[in-house]
């Protein structure tokens, strides 16, 4: 019997070494989300929900619903709080990224820049102690992007859609001070001047469907127009909208491009009434927690994690189909996020492109 009772003590031992062990691993995370539950951003803090869960990290999520400065307030008052997380995870909206630093000036806790990370005179500004507390950033290859978007358009007008010759292309923009939206933008500049298009305007409509329709009905309304740039799908599909309300037909007399893999942006590209959807960067939710989860369990004294820039990729009629396959369902838990750290799979580099995403997705 005595026998026995050993055997089970050590049993036990050894599951609460294992329960210590695995505690011990973990660490919490705070995700200052300038959007909310739905659309981008929703997918966004999505991917990083899933990849949480695959690592065992405490993840907590505050969203400012397209408010940017109501970012400031959410952390000031999670400051207020106490018993601070390990790691924030902030986004330069609106360039509101010096400000929410400036909060944190004492406190116990790290930084990483997700999607939007400071710009050079930003950063110059924070007094030492604090820029030794952003430990890193993920930021995908706007300009590229934009570039991309914009060379479908042209592409489409010199295969007979429209005239080829100073094609008339109108930007529908972001808005006029979040990086992503600079770079996106900056990019589709230079594929226009590049080609020689006809570049009408650059309007911004503040990321917002509505207000894209809107500006781009009465754009429409009173010239010619073979193309409309929008820097998000959403932008697009409510110029779309606006252009089948006058008669027009997209695809055929007007072209559209857009950014953000969503469901309505891929549907729009399958059956040609969007060039493209540029995107994968929601997936940087994702690749932020993976990096968090190698860089915290690096030996000390750590070095600083890695400012990452990674490419997004366009989805185009010719590969449409894959992806609504593997990434319709918006199932993102299905995704094995550890297959992506260089911690548990000894990569020297990481690989966040759409084919290792497409890949991770295929069962």
């Amino acid at each position: 019997m005595s026998a026995l009772r050993s055997i089970l003590l050590a049993f036990c031992v050894l599951v609460s070494a294992s329960v210590a062990d695995a505690h011990a691993a973990g660490f919490r995370v705070t995700f200052i989300n300038p959007g909310g539950d739905g659309g981008f951003w929703g997918h966004v803090s999505k991917t990083m929900q899933a990849a949480a869960a695959d690592f065992d990290i405490g993840l907590e999520t505050l969203n400012a619903d397209r408010r940017p400065y109501f970012m400031e307030q959410l952390l000031q008052e999670r400051i207020s709080r106490g018993n601070l997380p390990d790691y924030f995870v902030l986004v330069n909206e609106l360039q509101e990224g010096g400000r929410l630093m400036q909060l944190l000036d004492e406190q116990p806790v790290e930084t990483v820049f997700l999607l939007n990370t400071l710009t050079k005179s930003q950063y110059e500004v924070l007094n030492e102690r604090v820029q030794s507390t952003i430990i890193g950033s993920i930021t995908p290859n706007n300009e590229w992007a934009g570039y991309e978007m914009a060379q479908s358009l042209i592409s489409f007008g010199t295969s007979g859609g429209a005239d080829g010759s100073g094609l008339r292309m109108l930007a529908l923009t972001g808005d006029d001070s979040t990086p992503a939206a600079l770079d996106r933008q900056r990019g589709m500049e230079q594929a226009a001047a590049d080609s020689g298009v006809d570049l009408l305007g650059a309007v911004p409509v503040n990321w917002n469907e509505d207000i894209a329709y809107e500006r781009a009905k009465t754009f429409l309304s009173r010239t010619h127009v073979d193309a409309i740039w929008g820097a998000n799908d959403a932008i697009a599909l409510g110029a779309k909208r606006a252009a089948i309300e006058l008669g027009m037909k997209p695809g055929e007399n007007i072209a559209f491009a857009g950014l953000n893999w969503s469901k309505a942006g891929m549907e729009a590209v399958k059956n040609g009434q969007l060039t493209m959807t540029h995107g994968g960067h929601f997936f940087a939710g994702a690749w932020v927690i993976v990096m968090l989860y190698d860089y915290h369990n690096r030996p000390a004294p750590k070095s600083a994690l890695d400012n990452v820039s990674f490419q997004m990729s366009a989805i185009t009629r010719d590969n449409v189909n894959l992806f609504l396959e593997r990434l319709g369902d918006q199932n993102w838990a299905k995704i094995d996020f550890l297959g992506f750290s260089q911690a548990m799979t000894g990569l020297s580099q990481y690989d966040f492109s759409a084919t290792a995403i497409l890949n991770a997705a295929k069962n």
